[in-house]
């Protein structure tokens, strides 16, 4: 297997003196490059910068978006990801924008700015180079290079920070501590009618209330899974109890898990922002997934769901203990309802501020903004 490691790393190597071709193309100091989740979908934290910079500096920019589609706006194309058009577009933006990073194939130039907003907050499961079990020279040089071509890298806590500059490589000094520009509607509020939005868009009545279960994946990316164990039903009885009122109880599957069980609950994965549907949800569920960090921004009641707690922190591990967590654990559906029944909305508060301030808090609610000057300061 080592030799095909090292083969990896020299296709990797051949491709970025192979791309450097296209530096015959001049850079276009207008054009922003946007990717989200490796070109499928228009989504999380480049989707809110994109929203910011249409709106703020209306015609003085040219979009490009890293996925399979037909744009409709005059000045947003989209390219089809790993296509001619996708490369060329990726070698000629002046701003390259990503909530994953980009591949080491890609020589950037010194005129570009590389941003990394990330997908998550907080510190939870762990990742990059932390993931790696058994750690290879080849696997850390294409972390490195990755690493090392990133100009700024979106944080939303100091210890986010911190576990992120070793785990994706990432000089220090490169982190601005500004928080997500998905988050920013979750820290200052929105006039928009989101939970009507979202209330609508599935067909329930204004006042119906929901829950909303988002779990992460379980296993490698490429063959992810998810097997929901959680008893939907028994967990809207003890809802009622609790809070009252009526009760729709929505989940959503990690984007890396192509199939799953609904039974009993309604299919939200295809609603386009998760983040709306935080906003809009009345309880949370989840389990090591770092939306933990972005419900905690709401206050509202949240709480986690995880049966395989033991194995998944063998197999995966941690970065802060799941007891510091902002919401409480179960390991049963027994135990979910009985937290559920017994919630303490002081306590709860309580345990929210504790974990945002072990973490350092460093959402600012003007991400969007913040991100934007320093991409109008880059010349």
């Amino acid at each position: 297997m080592n030799h095909l490691k090292y083969l990896k790393l020299g296709i990797i190597y051949l491709c970025r003196i192979g791309l450097k071709v296209l530096y015959i193309r001049p850079v276009r100091r207008n054009r922003i490059y946007l990717s989200a989740d490796r070109g499928s979908g228009i989504r999380c934290n480049p989707l809110y910068i994109y929203r910011y910079m249409k709106e703020t500096y209306p015609g003085e920019y040219e979009y490009i978006w890293q996925y399979d589609g037909v744009s409709d706006e005059a000045d947003t194309t989209y390219v089809k990801p790993g296509s001619i058009k996708d490369l060329i577009a990726m070698m000629t933006s002046k701003v390259l924008i990503s909530n994953d990073g980009f591949g080491s194939f890609i020589p950037k130039r010194k005129t570009q700015l590389f941003i990394n907003t990330w997908h998550g907050g907080g510190a939870y499961k762990r990742s990059g180079v932390d993931f790696i079990t058994d750690q290879h020279p080849v696997d850390l040089k294409i972390n490195q290079i990755c690493g090392r071509q990133t100009d700024i890298f979106l944080s939303s806590s100091r210890k986010f920070s911190e576990v992120m500059t070793t785990a994706k490589m990432v000089p220090k000094k490169r982190f601005l501590e500004c928080g997500m520009p998905r988050n920013d509607f979750l820290v200052t509020g929105t006039t928009e009618d989101i939970k009507g939005k979202v209330r609508e868009y599935f067909g329930l009545k204004k006042e119906t209330k929901t829950v909303l279960f988002a779990p992460t994946y379980r296993g490698e990316e490429q063959t992810a899974t998810f097997h929901s164990e959680l008893d939907s039903q028994g967990c809207i009885e003890a809802l009622k109890e609790r809070f009252g009122g009526e009760w729709a109880f929505l989940m959503r599957k990690h984007h890396f898990v192509k199939e799953t069980s609904y039974d009993g609950s309604i299919n939200a994965s295809d609603y386009p922002d998760m983040q709306e549907l935080l906003y809009a949800a009345d309880v949370f569920i989840t389990d090591y997934s770092s939306t933990i960090w972005d419900y905690s921004l709401t206050f509202k009641p949240g709480f986690l769901f995880a049966p395989d707690l033991d194995q998944y922190s063998k197999e995966r591990n941690f970065y802060t203990d799941p007891d510091t967590w902002a919401f409480p654990i179960a390991k049963s559906n027994e135990e979910l309802q009985k937290l559920i029944r017994s919630f303490d909305e002081e306590e709860a508060k309580q345990k929210i501020e504790e974990h945002q301030k072990l973490l350092i808090n460093k959402e600012t609610g003007r991400a969007a903004e913040i991100v934007a000057k320093r991409i109008r300061q880059f010349k």
